[in-house]
């Protein structure tokens, strides 16, 4: 007869030895969402999900992609600290892999699927500039609308 707890022991034991060798570009496809409702996201997780193709061989691709949505006082703070002046709804730090986003953006869908896609097309071309980044957020938009869906209340 087996003992279920050695049994436990050894099965976290190779998840751990397993974790400590899988490359850890595959854990970072999973976009850390902070301040969203659940339906809200289901859907941000859906649009960058499309993009990880995408993103995969970008600087620091093997950090997590993290998206944070910020009640708007704390955003224009945020904001002033990354020095963001002209923006009004996102901005997005390139070398930490994180996007900002407003919460006054999440009530209107083409507002927050404008939004994301555009800062998720900053990293995609690894570029500041805005005409890339919507260049590259236009397709990416299109595969979103068909299949993110459009409840994000």
């Amino acid at each position: 007869m087996r003992h279920p707890q050695s049994l436990v022991f050894w099965i976290c034991l190779q998840c751990l030895i397993v974790s400590c060798f899988w490359p850890s570009g595959l854990w970072a496809e999973d976009a850390v969402i902070i301040g969203a409702t659940q339906q809200q996201e289901r859907f941000l997780t859906c649009v960058a999900q499309l993009s990880a193709d995408e993103l995969r061989d970008t600087p620091n691709s093997d950090q997590r992609l993290t998206v944070v949505i910020l009640e708007h006082q704390k955003f224009l703070e945020m904001r002033e600290g990354f020095h963001a002046h002209k923006t009004k709804l996102a901005f997005s730090s390139l070398q930490a892999r994180r996007i900002y986003l407003t919460s006054l953006i999440l009530g209107n869908f083409e507002t927050l699927l404008f939004c994301i896609t555009h800062e998720l097309g900053h990293f995609e071309t690894q570029s500041v500039y805005e005409d890339n980044a919507e260049f590259a957020a236009h397709r990416l938009r299109q595969r979103a609308r068909q299949t993110c869906g459009s409840e994000v209340n």
